[in-house]
């Protein structure tokens, strides 16, 4: 059979199109990791919140029962304000990683985008090949029989003569 005369290019597109799926599959890794990230932040954060309430719950209580100072209130509530800009930082941070997750969702994006194009590029090539194979298959048929035609001729020649 003859060679497809586009065979390379339909090798470079097979390894672009895994080349694809790599970046691909990274890409989506990248984002899992970053969502997971997030996840973690806003889970800290809670934690934070929950403790600043226990502490000024448990501050207030000490207070009222008298087992905390006046002088000692004032410290409490300074580092209840500490907390608070502790809260206030992680929840910067929170906003940085929002932006990493869109960095992340858009670098999939492309990515997915660059996946698809590969396989229709791939799939078009594979497409065209088949035709050629089948072209070329008629062909040898159509050679074939015109071959075994002249033979059937030529036999009814020789025998008529």
């Amino acid at each position: 059979m003859a060679k497809y005369r586009l065979q390379t290019l339909l090798e470079i597109r097979e390894r672009a199109e895994e080349d694809a799926k790599q970046a691909f599959a990274a890409a989506m890794a990248q984002l899992k990791q970053e969502q997971d990230l997030l996840q973690e932040m806003k889970d800290e954060l809670e934690r934070m919140i929950e403790d600043r309430h226990r502490r000024r719950e448990e501050y207030a209580q000490k207070l009222a029962s008298g087992e905390m100072k006046v002088t000692d209130q004032a410290a409490a509530y300074r580092f209840i304000d500490r907390l608070k800009e502790k809260e206030v930082e992680q929840k910067g941070r929170i906003d940085a990683q929002r932006e990493n997750v869109r960095e992340a969702e858009k670098l999939v994006k492309r990515a997915q985008d660059a996946l698809i194009q590969a396989t229709q590029d791939l799939k078009a090539l594979q497409k065209h090949k088949e035709n050629w194979e089948t072209q070329v298959k008629k062909e040898r048929a159509m050679r074939e029989a015109d071959q075994l035609d002249e033979i059937a001729q030529t036999i009814y020649q020789q025998r008529n003569k």
